[in-house]
């Protein structure tokens, strides 16, 4: 998991048949266990549709077997640690997106550290386990329709995830982000300073060869930049939401 993951998922607990037999799940309705997420990651397909509501950034996501820097892209969902811009005080979410990584929860994948994927819910959730909701195991243990919808789901956002990091190694090796910040002055004169994300190098992206820019409207890697440029312009939206100045 993400260090966002670890932020979301309280108790993460392996789903087994032995252990979830007849176990409910209800829909997520108060997104209140993300008031303190400031950003979600993103997977390349999901960027176009993101980009309409929030500022798309990249941020590091550790190294590659060579020791260069990975890159993710991430929905900037405020402009300061631990603040989440886009959820309601009654934990409504204030947005018309909702990405895949927070549509997945109470569910996610984990790395079992024997090369395969487990099957994990996070059990301190009050909609797992109780009286609402529909049955994800049934009284045997099997699977029902609602876990076969979750695993299409998870295995999905796996998929696009491998996809993604394919499509970022590129960009880091294109030479084509660089270091971003954000700066302004709070209500209370307080100033305001975010960084530690890369956004699109303008100029080394209007100087590439032709033959690289022919290679990334081929691999649909483009259509992620111009969503990404276009994004920025919803920093100014998250500002207004603190009365930034």
């Amino acid at each position: 998991m993400t260090a966002s993951s670890a932020t979301l998922y309280r108790q993460p607990v392996q789903l087994t048949r032995d252990a979830h037999a007849g176990c409910r799940v209800a829909p997520v309705c108060d997104w209140g266990i993300a008031r303190g997420l400031n950003a979600v990651p993103l997977t390349a397909i999901e960027c176009t549709e993101a980009a309409r509501e929030f500022p798309i950034a990249f941020v590091p996501a550790g190294q590659d077997a060579q020791g260069r820097v990975r890159v993710s892209p991430v929905a900037l969902l405020g402009l300061r640690e631990g603040e989440n811009l886009f959820v309601g005080p009654s934990g409504e979410w204030l947005a018309t997106y909702l990405p895949a990584f927070l549509r997945r929860f109470p569910f996610a994948y984990t790395d079992n550290g024997a090369g395969a994927l487990d099957l994990v819910v996070d059990a301190a959730w009050p909609g797992f386990g109780g009286d609402a909701g529909e049955v994800v195991l049934d009284a045997a243990g099997e699977p029902t329709p609602v876990l076969q919808a979750v695993r299409q789901l998870l295995d999905n956002f796996e998929r696009e995830t491998v996809r993604t990091r394919v499509f970022c190694d590129r960009l880091v090796a294109l030479d084509l982000l660089r270091g971003g910040e954000i700066q302004g002055t709070l209500p209370d004169g307080q100033p305001l300073n975010a960084g530690g994300f890369y956004m699109v190098d303008e100029a080394r992206l209007a100087t590439l060869p032709d033959e690289a820019v022919i290679e990334l409207h081929r691999l649909g890697l483009l259509g992620l930049l111009h969503a990404h440029r276009v994004s920025m312009g919803h920093v100014q939206t998250l500002a207004r939401r603190l009365g930034v100045q």
